[in-house]
């Protein structure tokens, strides 16, 4: 795929060991442009498969973890040594397929900037410094005495 079929977007992330709850926003790279909401979530889908298939590959040598990785580690308040456990490989439609599913179901929230993304053949246009946020909705369950 030529690099002109890449883009750039920015995607708010809060971190799991953030006391303070602050969102972050971080590149995440698209390897071809979408024109719609279905089109994002496969690109988004097949970028995150392509980085868990490079870890993978990456989790095979044996590398020490630079000061940069334990900084950005600590950060997060995760530790990862780079093993990669689970050995199967992840059918790519499949995976297209559950979180088109996650989105049409409401377990998924996903916002341009300030604006909620809910019609996925609708068309959307990207402008620099655009912001994505994805919500996962959790469902919560509990007992009441």
């Amino acid at each position: 795929m030529k690099n002109k079929d890449r883009i750039q977007i920015l995607v708010a992330l809060k971190h799991l060991g953030n006391v303070a709850k602050k969102v972050k926003h971080f590149p995440f790279i698209l390897y071809a442009v979408p024109t719609t909401l279905r089109e994002l979530i496969i690109e988004c889908v097949r970028s995150c498969l392509k980085s868990y298939n490079d870890r993978a590959k990456d989790a095979q040598k044996n590398t020490v973890i630079t000061e940069a990785q334990f900084v950005a580690m600590q950060e997060i308040g995760k530790f990862a040594f780079g093993i990669h456990y689970n050995e199967d490989q992840i059918d790519e439609r499949q995976a297209i397929v559950t979180a088109v599913s996650a989105v049409q179901d409401g377990l998924v929230r996903i916002f341009q900037n300030d604006k909620e993304l809910t019609n996925l053949d609708e068309r959307i246009t990207f402008v620099a410094d655009d912001i994505f946020t994805f919500v996962k909705l959790t469902m919560l369950s509990g007992r009441m005495w």
